[in-house]
């Protein structure tokens, strides 16, 4: 019998999971499929349960051109910074942004998951396009995630 990431966790940190995985997975589908691309950002629960965007704007370059580029680290980086200020009034938090999975060479789509209560966990979801133009989404996998917003040891909220 195999060991599943959900055995033994609270069914409500579950169901907080569950609605930022599949929130965050939808949200990136769609801007994938109206721009092909998309921005990292945050979703929250808040303690009383609503959901709740969290976004940033991307870092100036320094030089005072455009250059199409966006520092999507440098984004990411700043997403956690605000999660970490704000954390006494979430019970929950994912981030998304999108990743690139060399050993399939291939994008995905990375929604890292944090929950007050202990429970870290990422779902991943490659995607790509077919020859028509279609966007496919296989099933995605979960992958470990680190502590950021609530550090392990690092006291309570």
């Amino acid at each position: 019998m195999s060991v599943s990431w959900r055995d033994g966790v609270d069914p409500e940190i579950l169901k907080d999971i569950d609605t930022l995985f599949g929130t965050g997975l939808g949200m990136a589908q769609e801007q994938l499929e109206e721009h092909g691309a998309f921005l990292p950002a945050a979703l929250v629960l808040d303690n009383g349960g609503e959901l709740r965007l969290i976004a940033v704007a991307p870092p100036e370059t320094g030089d005072g051109e455009e250059s199409g580029e966006v520092d999507a680290d440098a984004m990411i980086q700043d997403i956690y910074a605000a999660l970490q200020q704000q954390k006494d009034g979430f019970r929950a938090v994912a981030v998304i942004s999108d990743i690139y999975l060399p050993d399939h060479d291939t994008d995905a789509i990375h929604v890292a998951t944090e929950h007050s209560r202990g429970t870290a966990i990422a779902a991943i979801q490659p995607y790509s396009t077919d020859d028509t133009g279609r966007w496919i989404y296989p099933d995605p996998f979960i992958d470990p995630q680190e502590r950021i917003v609530w550090p392990a040891g690092g006291g309570s909220n």
